[in-house]
């Protein structure tokens, strides 16, 4: 098969990614990036060169699109367990937050403080959360005590939560109950 020239595979992530809001393009740039090993200084240089009309004409999103309510954007992301609870915490204040509180990493500390804002309550243990969130694939360690969401956890808030499921969680039908059968002598009770 032969390779195709860089320009010709420029065009074809350009082609891909034209349409789309900045914010988008920035986030699928971010995540190959990321699942190539390529650094992220050589990705913004790289959307850049790609799409330099784009990026010259749109300023950076304001207004509703960008939320700077902690409760609100949980609410409408409605995390299912406290492991994605933390995953949109993160994501929240890497991306939607404003720009005084803006972080790249989180703490046990910053993970209880989006609890009681957002739910109005906090964390028994919030480093065992990120620890689990860390194993389950959704951050990864920055440093002692740091957690900073991976491209697994980012997709899971931007493009998975909320699942569109209505009820917020678990499917709420009616539970069958269980019926035990006793045998007694020769007769057979019945039991709920």
């Amino acid at each position: 098969m032969a390779s195709k020239s860089d320009f010709m595979a420029a065009e074809e992530i350009k082609a891909i990614l034209h349409g789309r809001d900045k914010t988008e393009q920035e986030r699928i740039l971010r995540w190959v990036s990321e699942s190539i090993g390529v650094t992220a200084g050589a990705t913004i240089a790289s959307s850049a060169a790609v799409l330099p009309s784009q990026t010259a004409k749109q300023p950076a999103p304001l207004g509703p699109a960008h939320r700077k309510d902690i409760k609100s954007f949980v609410a409408e992301k409605a995390p299912k367990n406290d492991v994605q609870f933390a995953a949109v915490a993160a994501y929240f204040y890497q991306f939607e937050a404003s720009e005084a509180e803006r972080k790249d990493v989180i703490g046990a500390e910053d993970l209880q403080t989006a609890a009681r804002q957002a739910r109005g309550y906090g964390f028994t243990k919030p480093l065992a959360t990120l620890n689990n969130a860390v194993a389950l694939g959704y951050f990864d360690r920055a440093g002692r005590g740091e957690f900073k969401l991976n491209a697994v956890g980012e997709n899971l808030v931007a493009m998975t939560l909320p699942s569109g499921d209505s009820t917020g969680g678990a499917s709420q039908g009616k539970r069958r109950r269980r019926t035990r059968v006793r045998k007694k002598g020769n007769k057979k009770l019945k039991t709920l």
